[in-house]
């Protein structure tokens, strides 16, 4: 039987995805910010605002929060995070690590009731396709690492059947995913594995790192002597090659990781091998395609896709001198076209706000003495000096609309120091209201309505409370 609390979740989500009543005279006005959990830490929102996930911070477990009713159901011991399915339809969760670094990881199906544990021996990597129909992952017994596969839809509080699709000797495999393919390499061989097949290829020796494009049409491979090749995954055939060492003249150099953008240009980190014993100092990166490899001006090696397939980061400390470090930050598109160039004297320069389309992008200028936003866009840039300074969690586009949310740290007349939330355009400036306390989590921002759920600081700073901040269209 279900418990009283499922029952009433189970019902709430019947509920919020069926719809309400237009409020009548006397419906009391939904405020616009409010504390939903004190001493939690936020794990995500669904998209549709049904439900919300939180960490009791005294360690009673993790729970799932009905919108906008606010009925508790425990889901699972602890977690540390979540990842949730576009839809909402699954969320996978996951544990800190135990002593021995390894990880509990949970199903959760909204409405089910509590969390499906599947294993409590994940270690490493874990991977998945972005409507959650897999996690791929690995474990480590008695200097065996083995790559599971638990598949969700097979997967219920009766039985989640695992698969062992590949097995190798060390404590040591790398996972890269795309789509409904995974690549595996343990710093010797490489593996490429169809999920639902479970059928395993073999690459052979890789004396350098492979990679997997985003969408898991193509791998590339490294031969250890400046020089690459692109396969497509499909037919495992050779798409196109290049000698990148002698393409940008750094022979003897190796390759330390690349990735594959959307656009199918490959980015490559190298450096120059240092005597034994000591870390690379000399490092540069290169953008390749079928017909030639170039060096990329500021990349120096750490270059990497920023969460999406079409979004290049490359990030170097420039100097450093008596008064701290000043470093510069690099964005690009898929087809590396230089989004947005930064320097901060910080170490904590936030990445820009990105347009879902990545045609504008507002980035935080700071100096010693105050901080400026600079929001970029096809027709021109615009730019905000700030009255305090920005506060680095909270600098979003809001949804489906070309506005820019942002938390800024400000002291009033009478001394008192207060954290404020603002909305801009690129020419409007709306002061939206004042946040209870700083906040201490990146914000998740959802649509229909606008809305805001954020953690802000508890008076014990161990703690933290969940807020709910409603924006104005």
């Amino acid at each position: 039987m279900l418990s009283r609390a499922t029952a009433l979740f189970f019902l709430g989500l019947g509920m919020a995805s069926c719809g309400t009543k237009d409020p009548g005279p006397d419906t009391q006005e939904v405020p616009r910010l409010e504390v939903l959990r004190e001493n939690a830490r936020l794990l995500g929102v669904d998209e549709r605002q049904r439900f919300l996930l939180f960490t009791d911070q005294n360690d009673s477990g993790t729970y799932a929060k009905l919108l906008p009713l606010g009925v508790d159901t425990r889901i699972s011991d602890p977690a540390q995070g979540a990842t949730l399915a576009q839809d909402g339809s699954v969320v996978l969760l996951w544990s800190a690590p135990d002593g021995a670094q390894a990880r509990t990881r949970w199903l959760w199906r909204p409405g089910s009731g509590a969390g499906i544990p599947f294993t409590t021996r994940s270690t490493g990597d874990a991977v998945h396709d972005r409507a959650l129909s897999y996690l791929a992952f690995t474990e480590t017994d008695a200097g065996t690492t083995s790559l599971r596969v638990m598949d969700t839809a097979t997967c219920t509080q009766q039985a989640c059947p695992l698969r062992t699709v590949l097995e190798v000797p060390g404590n040591l495999l790398s996972l890269q995913v795309g789509g409904k393919t995974v690549l595996a390499f343990d710093a010797k061989q490489g593996w490429l594995i169809d999920v639902p097949s479970g059928a395993v290829t073999e690459l052979g020796p890789q004396p350098e790192p492979p990679t997997l494009s985003p969408d898991g049409a193509h791998y590339i491979l490294f031969d250890g002597a400046g020089h690459l090749q692109v396969f497509d995954t499909a037919t495992r055939t050779l798409q196109w090659e290049r000698p990148w060492a002698q393409d940008v003249s750094r022979a003897g150099w190796k390759v330390g990781a690349a990735v594959m953008t959307d656009a199918k240009l490959l980015v490559v980190n190298i450096y120059e091998p240092p005597p034994p014993g000591s870390i690379p100092l000399v490092r540069a990166t290169l953008t390749c395609d079928a017909t030639s490899c170039r060096g990329l001006d500021g990349g120096d090696g750490n270059c990497g896709l920023a969460g999406r397939g079409d979004l290049v980061s490359c990030s170097r400390q420039v100097r450093c001198g008596p008064y701290g470090c000043e470093y510069n930050s690099l964005y690009f598109d898929a087809s590396m076209r230089l989004l947005s160039n930064t320097s901060s004297t910080g170490a904590r320069q936030p990445q820009p706000a990105f347009s879902a389309d990545l045609t504008q992008n507002v980035s935080l200028y700071r100096d010693s003495s105050s901080d400026r936003l600079i929001w970029n866009r096809p027709e021109g840039g615009r730019e905000l000096a700030l009255q305090g300074y920005l506060d680095t969690n909270i600098c979003t586009f809001l949804p489906g609309a070309e506005r820019v949310v942002f938390a800024q740290r400000l002291t009033r007349s009478d001394g008192v120091s207060e954290t404020r939330l603002w909305t801009w355009d690129g020419t409007a400036l709306k002061d939206e209201l004042a946040l209870p306390s700083p906040p201490s989590s990146l914000p998740v921002v959802r649509a229909s309505p606008t809305t805001m759920y954020v953690n802000v600081e508890a008076a014990d700073r161990n703690y933290s409370h969940i807020a709910r901040i409603r924006l104005q269209p």
